[in-house]
């Protein structure tokens, strides 16, 4: 009989271990895009503006400008010059980069390698001697873990300190924009199709960053969707660690187990700013080497993007 009784707890023990593992933590990527195609007239400048959230000091920020009708970057066909900094009052003087090379000649990409601060991203662009030049922008910021690991020593050397503060929270109006800027809208990817065994869980954290654009009046779309055609998953949201699936720091969900499962938060008061996304595969195609012993493995991505909880006409 108290043999029987171990053979019970020992397999209660492994029952609650394997409910309780740990999740497999996923990096992510995040990026700044227009979400709507950008028109400038002969010569006319416009910034646009990507809010880093302090967060990305030493990392490597690239940028894209697409021209629409103009993908050769022919100058007769209209083109658009522009550069980065990290101080609205900075000039081309001062640019981190640009998007001519020695000769003068404009292209698409301008990249920094090491984003020198902990201030939002400026990218000042004005239209050549064409009418009407279409574009649309893609800044990319690529986390580099040996720069994730050595933050901390960064915020005390004395060059780093003097651009660092602490995160404050800011109170935004829309009032005081101007025509000629523009808010790049941010969106978080998973840096590569995730694979995910039959119940296991992936965390993801992700920081999302307000604007006078979205204000703290803001909704975050959170989107899980299978990329083999064949998996389904559930997701959990959190405000904090430990996230799990029946815990006390859920503040949304969707238990749904779908190959697109999308989760809205909504706020006026910017609390989700900082959140853990917790991801439970329900199904995907056998694979027989997937560890420990075999598995049922599915594929996804994600998408996290924050917007504005309704359309604004600024005057």
């Amino acid at each position: 009989m108290s043999r029987l009784l171990l053979i019970s707890f020992a397999l209660t023990a492994c029952i609650i271990s394997v409910t309780r593992a740990q999740p497999i933590l996923v990096p992510v990527s995040t990026r700044y895009i227009t979400t709507a195609i950008s028109t400038l007239s002969q010569g006319e400048s416009k910034t646009f503006i990507a809010s880093l959230c302090q967060q990305f000091l030493g990392e490597t920020v690239n940028s894209t400008v697409l021209l629409n009708n103009n993908t050769s970057w022919q100058p007769n066909m209209g083109v658009v010059y522009y550069y980065i900094v990290d101080d609205p009052s900075k000039t081309e003087k001062d640019a981190l980069c640009s998007n001519t090379d020695e000769a003068g000649i404009p292209g698409p990409y301008c990249i920094v390698p090491h984003w020198p601060s902990t201030k939002d991203l400026y990218l000042k662009a004005t239209a050549g001697e064409v009418a009407a030049i279409s574009f649309s922008i893609h800044v990319d910021v690529d986390k580099d873990q040996n720069v994730q690991n050595k933050k901390k020593d960064n915020v005390n050397d004395a060059n780093a300190r003097k651009d660092y503060v602490a995160p404050v929270k800011q109170s935004y109006s829309r009032r005081h924009l101007n025509a000629d800027t523009e808010y790049l809208t941010e969106i978080v990817t998973v840096e590569t199709n995730q694979r995910l065994g039959y119940l296991q869980e992936a965390l993801l954290e992700i920081t999302f960053c307000p604007n006078p654009f979205t204000t703290d009046d803001y909704k975050i779309t959170s989107t899980v969707f299978g990329t083999d055609g064949i998996s389904s998953y559930a997701q959990y949201i959190c405000e904090k660690l430990p996230c799990e699936v029946d815990g006390p720091n859920v503040v949304g969900y969707n238990d749904m187990q779908v190959p697109n499962n999308i989760v809205d938060l909504t706020t006026q008061s910017g609390q989700y700013s900082h959140i853990y996304v917790l991801v439970v595969c329900w199904a995907g195609q056998y694979d027989p080497s997937f560890p420990p012993s075999g598995n049922y493995v599915g594929e996804f991505q994600y998408s996290g993007s924050l917007k504005i909880n309704a359309p604004v006409t600024i005057k």
